[in-house]
């Protein structure tokens, strides 16, 4: 008697594509900017237009804002209605950056955000 499983051949086993985040950038139409100084953030706080907002992305446009999504939040624009707006928060090194964030005068502008190898996600919001 013969071992079947001697003469077959091993299965093979792939991942399904599913299974791999493929890198999509992701634009966000901005209304206004604040600064959160106890916390040392500067907040960009909008509507995601393209693709989904999450720590650790990049900004590609506009490149002065030179430094990584330090978290996504929300900010409540009113109280009576409960209305908010996703908002990418950004931490500034010292306050020469924080001057130079706050000069580009982002209300009405796209940040486009693209996938950085940062590890770990503390937050993700999408369209």
């Amino acid at each position: 008697m013969w071992n079947e499983s001697f003469f077959s051949a091993p299965q093979l086993k792939r991942d399904s594509l599913d299974s791999y985040a493929f890198p999509m950038p992701a634009r966000f139409l901005v209304e206004d900017t604040f600064r959160l100084s106890n916390r040392g953030v500067f907040v960009v706080h909008g509507r995601i237009v393209e693709g989904a907002i999450r720590p650790g992305q990049r900004v590609r446009a506009p490149s002065q804002l030179d430094a990584p999504v330090d978290g996504v939040e929300f900010v409540l624009l009113s109280a009576s209605d409960g209305c908010e707006n996703p908002a990418l928060t950004f931490r500034y090194s010292d306050e020469a950056q924080l001057a130079r964030w706050q000069a580009l005068q982002l209300a009405g502008q796209i940040v486009e955000l693209e996938d950085a190898d940062v590890p770990g996600e503390r937050g993700r919001a999408a369209v």
